[in-house]
């Protein structure tokens, strides 16, 4: 068997680091197909898409080295589907930034119930170098392997991290929030933030999010917007039928209603917000009809991040809605119930 290294070429130094150590602990070069070193990559002369599906088909183990470059790369994610179609035998490892509660990684191929861990955790490596012995060389002097993991570890946390361009929301999510001047132009906006000084530019999607995240703050959004970021948050339904599958979507949101025992202002009023949403910039066309109109939305990555990490008084404003939204059970109904413990409430 072969250990295949999945991974974007803008990850290659985690990816080397990884190959250095299967091979420092006894895994023979011949059996570690990594694409952005030569030495491990595909021979001169062969076509890469055809050497490539041979090597999978070979069913090899493979190791997914998962971040947000990986699944921005069109190559990185056929990869991913080849594999798990013939159902390798893999390890999940995520970059020391990435996040398993990130909604590619939620909704992608492979099943985010499943273990993965991070590249610099060390226990973790430990536990993945114990599970190759049985098919793979790997040395049997404890000591030495335990000190070449150790070095591993050592490696990858001296890799710089990505720089990114940091939201306004996970400023405002600070404890101590920073005061910032804001510069704008038609194109994006541009925080200076006095301590520690850098500068931020934040795309215009962002700013509507963090507009969002202020009128719910301040009590600006109608209830039935704040139950839908409540229904996305609790079914984790970031993708939503519009046009005519706002129909199904509408089911959908009645039956999570009586179960939440909710009145019904979200189902009736579900088109409306999904039209303020658009016109705020906080979703985006996912798919079309064959007529090219709109019928299923998702909510823009920034809003989907929030969510995902809401701060704590957004969660408390949200539970305010949904106290005062719960359903109310007239009285001269009650007599319909055989017994008290029959009461819906």
């Amino acid at each position: 068997m072969k250990i295949f290294i999945s991974h974007s070429s803008k990850n290659a130094n985690y990816g080397q680091a990884i190959v250095d150590l299967l091979v420092a602990v006894g895994v023979n070069n011949e059996q570690i197909i990594f694409t952005s070193n030569d030495a491990f990559g595909i021979p001169t002369g062969q076509n890469i898409f055809n050497w490539l599906r041979a090597r999978i088909t070979e069913k090899p183990h493979v190791i997914y080295l998962l971040s947000s470059e990986y699944y921005s790369s069109v190559a990185c994610l056929n990869e991913m589907g080849a594999a798990w179609i013939v159902e390798n035998e893999h390890t999940i490892i995520f970059t020391p930034e990435f996040k398993a509660s990130s909604p590619e990684f939620q909704s992608g191929a492979l099943d985010p119930r499943e273990m993965g861990f991070k590249i610099n955790n060390h226990d973790r490596v430990t536990g993945f170098i114990e599970t190759l012995r049985d098919i793979f060389p790997i040395s049997t002097k404890t000591v030495f392997v335990s000190q070449k993991i150790r070095e591993f570890i050592e490696k990858v946390n001296s890799f710089e991290v990505p720089k990114q361009s940091l939201p306004v929301t996970q400023i405002l999510k600070n404890e101590k929030p920073l005061d910032p001047i804001i510069l704008t132009n038609t194109e994006e906006k541009i925080i200076v933030e006095d301590s520690p000084k850098k500068i931020i530019k934040i795309n215009s999607k962002t700013s509507q999010v963090d507009k969002l995240l202020k009128d719910l703050q301040e009590g600006k959004l109608k209830d039935e917007e704040i139950i839908l970021l409540h229904y996305s948050i609790d079914t984790a339904r970031f993708k939503l039928g519009v046009g005519w599958k706002s129909a199904g979507e509408i089911e959908n949101i009645k039956t999570w209603e009586d179960v939440n025992s909710l009145n019904s202002k979200l189902s009736l009023g579900y088109d409306e917000v999904m039209r303020r949403f658009d016109l705020k910039k906080l979703t985006e066309i996912t798919e079309f009809t064959s007529s090219n109109n709109p019928r299923e939305v998702e909510l823009v990555s920034d809003l989907r991040d929030l969510l995902l990490e809401l701060p704590k008084e957004c969660s408390l404003k949200i539970e305010e809605v949904l106290a005062r939204n719960e359903r109310v059970i007239p009285k001269s109904t009650w007599n319909t119930f055989e017994k008290e413990d029959d009461l819906p409430f």
